[in-house]
């Protein structure tokens, strides 16, 4: 009962951190995470993820090369291509929550130069000092992302349970071309995400916010 509790209070408190310390993430916590998250789920035990965990210089001149490419105005060329357009109900609560987080922040939704400047630090990892990427073998149906899925949320929690910080991104993997050429990954493998990790800056005034939830009754349909 006392681990169940304990699960319970990591699914309670987790969230998105965009602010980190530089201190590194020692690898073999890092390792035991992986460990933990290598227990998920997955369709007929296939186990599709490959991981790749980047740290250090290598992290640096990967972030910048991203940044590079970002600034380049270069066209997105995501291997999970993202949505065009999402239903009303949905893009209104995205527009919500990115409102809400702006004036965490103290940022003007107006000051568009601000808001590309706090979009680029996307590509920049958020300072974290390690990134870990998600990826499966582009032969796999998308019946598979839900293996990833499942997998990602075990590395979010156990960092959360070992007092660490994640933030689950798409933006890097927007160019997973330049991600494959400089990490030496297959050309046969689809990058589907990455998540930052490191020790979250808990005085930024970004990581004190926390995004809301909507209701079980809005959701979730009872039958007996």
């Amino acid at each position: 009962m006392e681990r169940k509790m304990e699960l319970f209070d990591c699914l309670e408190t987790r969230k998105s951190f965009r602010s980190f310390l530089s201190k590194q993430v020692d690898n073999d916590v890092l390792r035991k995470i992986l460990e933990a998250a290598n227990m998920s789920p997955s369709d007929m035990n296939t186990q599709p993820w490959e991981v790749f965990v980047v740290a250090g210089k290598t992290k640096d001149v990967l972030a910048k090369k991203i940044l590079d490419e970002a600034l380049s105005g270069r066209d997105y060329s995501p291997d999970l291509p993202f949505p065009e357009e999402l239903p009303e109900h949905i893009d209104r609560k995205a527009q919500e929550h990115r409102l809400k987080r702006f004036k965490a922040m103290g940022l003007d939704a107006a000051d568009k130069e601000k808001v590309r400047q706090n979009f680029l630090r996307n590509f920049e990892f958020y300072g974290a000092p390690c990134v870990i990427f998600i990826g499966m073998d582009k032969s796999l149906s998308p019946w598979s992302l839900l293996d990833l899925g499942l997998f990602a949320g075990g590395i979010l929690l156990a960092a959360e349970a070992d007092g660490l910080g994640c933030c689950v991104q798409t933006m890097p993997v927007a160019y997973p071309d330049l991600i494959r050429k400089e990490l030496a990954i297959s050309p046969d493998i689809s990058l589907i995400l990455n998540i930052c990790i490191g020790h979250p800056d808990r005085e930024n005034k970004i990581n004190r916010y926390r995004s809301t939830r909507r209701h079980l009754n809005e959701f979730v349909k009872w039958y007996a």
